[in-house]
């Protein structure tokens, strides 16, 4: 993945320009700065969601993919993602698995981030911790080798972020992982980083 020249503006007031970096395969790279500084804006440029207002993204796998295929490559999840209140989560699981997902799948998924015995609950009885693991576990599902992590930590407790930390250590190999957070733990699962709102 490849940024150059990033600019995004609101209306007249900018949120940040002349953002560049490249991220290849194996590497993994932290958005840090403090809050109004842009770091959701970008991530969601990143992932498709939203157009830079100058500059462009470039996503290369094994080839360039295209803009509108970005999200077939891309496991992202940040504050503006919220499952839905009346499905549980294991509905969750087998609505977004790309393909038919077998009941062992799922379950392995939930088992590792401590949602096993709620997997037939209704999410709208979870916690705000439970509604980030399962928004994790929708971001992992599918494999993809860009992962997209906007404060993935937010609302999840020393067991939750252990949880966390320990299984994107275990995937890194061979993915592009971008973390916006101001975690100095999650900093330190980033081989490199850029800082928003100097």
């Amino acid at each position: 993945m490849e940024a150059i020249n990033l600019a995004r503006k609101f209306g007249r007031t900018s949120i940040f320009r002349d953002i560049n970096f490249s991220v290849a395969a194996g590497e993994s790279l932290c958005v840090t700065g403090p809050n109004g500084s842009g770091k959701s804006t970008l991530l969601r440029i990143l992932a498709g969601l939203l157009s830079p207002t100058t500059g462009k993204v470039t996503h290369t796998l094994d080839r360039t993919i295209p803009k509108d295929a970005w999200l077939d490559h891309t496991g992202y999840t940040g504050p503006l993602v919220n499952p839905y209140d009346e499905l549980t989560a294991l509905e969750h699981i087998r609505f977004a698995g790309r393909r038919a997902m077998e009941r062992a799948t799922a379950d392995s998924f939930l088992t590792r981030f401590d949602l096993a015995r709620h997997r037939d609950k209704k999410v709208r009885y979870y916690s705000s911790g439970m509604k980030q693991r399962l928004k994790i576990i929708l971001a992992f599902l599918n494999d993809p080798p860009v992962l997209i992590l906007d404060e993935p930590s937010t609302n999840l407790d020393a067991r939750g972020k252990d949880i966390l930390h320990t299984y994107i250590d275990s995937i890194r190999s061979g993915k592009i992982i971008i973390i916006a957070t101001n975690d100095p733990a999650e900093e330190r699962l980033c081989g490199g980083g850029i800082q928003l709102g100097q």
